[in-house]
């Protein structure tokens, strides 16, 4: 392999990365110290500018592929990372001191990277693999994400990726896509989806987020009420499935394995846990995104969620909280999110993103986990905190989720026949 394949490759990843780490995270984790005022306002800001990121990268997957020119999109991926960095390294020059406008800033940045990148490498390749695996790692990471302990300093992990991305992960990223830039062959092309198509995966993004997003916060605000609880999970799934159908063909298996996936993975407890054990995203990501992508097995995937959901659930019941099922939770939470997205990888780089779109939109096991909380809004209990007594009401519905989302994939792949392209079968072997 020659470095300039090398080069692209590694550009993808750390670029892919650092959005999604832009998206999940907030700016800074000094915010959980802040007077009471500020909490509550980054509280309620980030899952608002984690919805702007995620229809911000679905516009500007379906914008690549319809303006079909492959430099402007490293471009636009360049220029989005360099006002990432602007973000982290300017704006407090000129005193914006609102941790709430950095994280909608970062969050659009970030959105146009995800959607940029997409088009630019869908295709069976290894740089492909590498979006794939930075956007699955980074938002798996980005939702085990816990608050600093009150006593003995950040965790090795929270002092590596403090800043959310940090400047430096931003700068090798940077440099890396610039990199690429210079020594890039100048003949790429973007594959296009059609003009049946192009509106398709914009229609279903939307109606993805808007549903998953609105149902989430009115969770947040009256989550204490069964008749709330029930109805939300219905549009969850009516939601889900409508935005499936919208994709062409089988695409929208990816959006329901990915709904169901995130449910069951917010649900799950992983504290206390050592810090090493963040580690083992990367690991178990990379295995789930490996063993699926030579062994697409969308129900075993989807079976997978149904029985983290499971554990979640008994775990809560039975009041078990130890480091073990911690770790043993921060690894399934990897290898089935790895897993997921390989079963289901869609022709289409635009419906793909839809579909990885719904990892960064925070889950109905988020908004549960403030029940009780006794306040409207998202609670602070959304970051993972080891002394909040766990609840089995978000692993219920996790659990109710990720069934709806089994029979959808079922309905769906009954419904649909299967796409075949003569064109693309002949470019079955992997390419850079």
């Amino acid at each position: 392999m020659e470095w300039r394949a090398l080069v692209r490759i590694a550009a993808v990843y750390a670029a892919t990365a650092t959005a999604g780490l832009a998206i999940m995270m907030p700016v800074s984790y000094g915010w959980f110290s802040s007077e009471p005022q500020k909490v509550d306002l980054m509280v309620r800001s980030v899952p608002l500018a984690m919805e702007s990121g995620a229809i911000t990268a679905v516009i500007a997957a379906a914008a690549v592929v319809s303006v079909g020119s492959a430099r402007a999109a490293w471009y636009a991926a360049a220029l989005a990372l360099t006002g990432i960095l602007v973000n982290h390294i300017g704006l407090p020059w000129i005193q914006i001191e609102s941790l709430t406008t950095l994280n909608f800033v970062d969050a659009l940045w970030a959105g146009v990277v995800l959607g940029c990148l997409a088009p630019l490498v869908w295709t069976p390749s290894l740089a492909g693999g590498a979006y794939l695996f930075g956007c699955v790692s980074s938002a798996v990471f980005g939702d085990l994400a816990q608050p600093p302990p009150d006593a003995g300093g950040p965790r090795s992990m929270e002092r590596l990726f403090g800043g959310a991305p940090p400047v430096w992960l931003i700068l090798v990223a940077l440099m890396l896509l610039v990199t690429h830039l210079v020594a890039r062959d100048r003949r790429e092309a973007i594959p296009g989806d059609g003009p049946d198509f192009s509106l398709a995966p914009i229609v279903s993004g939307v109606v993805a987020v808007f549903v998953l997003a609105r149902t989430s916060r009115w969770l947040a605000e009256s989550g204490d009420r069964w008749p709330v609880v029930v109805t939300a999970v219905a549009l969850v799934l009516l939601g889900a499935f409508v935005a499936a159908l919208i994709l062409p063909g089988r695409d929208g298996t990816l959006l329901l394995l990915l709904v169901g996936f995130s449910a069951a993975a917010s649900a799950v407890v992983t504290v206390p846990r050592p810090g090493w054990a963040d580690a083992l995203v990367d690991v178990t990501v990379a295995a789930g995104l490996l063993v699926a992508w030579l062994w697409p097995r969308p129900y075993l995937a989807v079976a997978g969620s149904m029985v983290l959901a499971a554990m979640a659930a008994l775990l809560a019941v039975t009041g078990v909280s130890t480091v073990y099922w911690a770790v043993l939770g921060v690894a399934a939470i990897g290898l089935i999110g790895g897993g997921s997205v390989g079963s289901a990888l869609p022709r289409r780089a635009t419906s793909a993103v839809v579909g990885l779109a719904v990892l960064f939109v925070p889950s109905a096991g988020i908004a549960l986990r403030g029940r009780p909380f006794g306040r409207i809004g998202y609670s602070p209990h959304w970051y993972r905190l080891a002394q909040v007594p766990h609840e089995p009401v978000p692993a219920y519905t996790a659990l109710v989720i990720t069934a709806g989302c089994a029979a959808g994939i079922y309905l769906l792949r009954r419904w649909r026949p299967v796409e075949v392209r003569v064109a693309e079968r002949a470019a079955i072997e992997p390419r850079v």
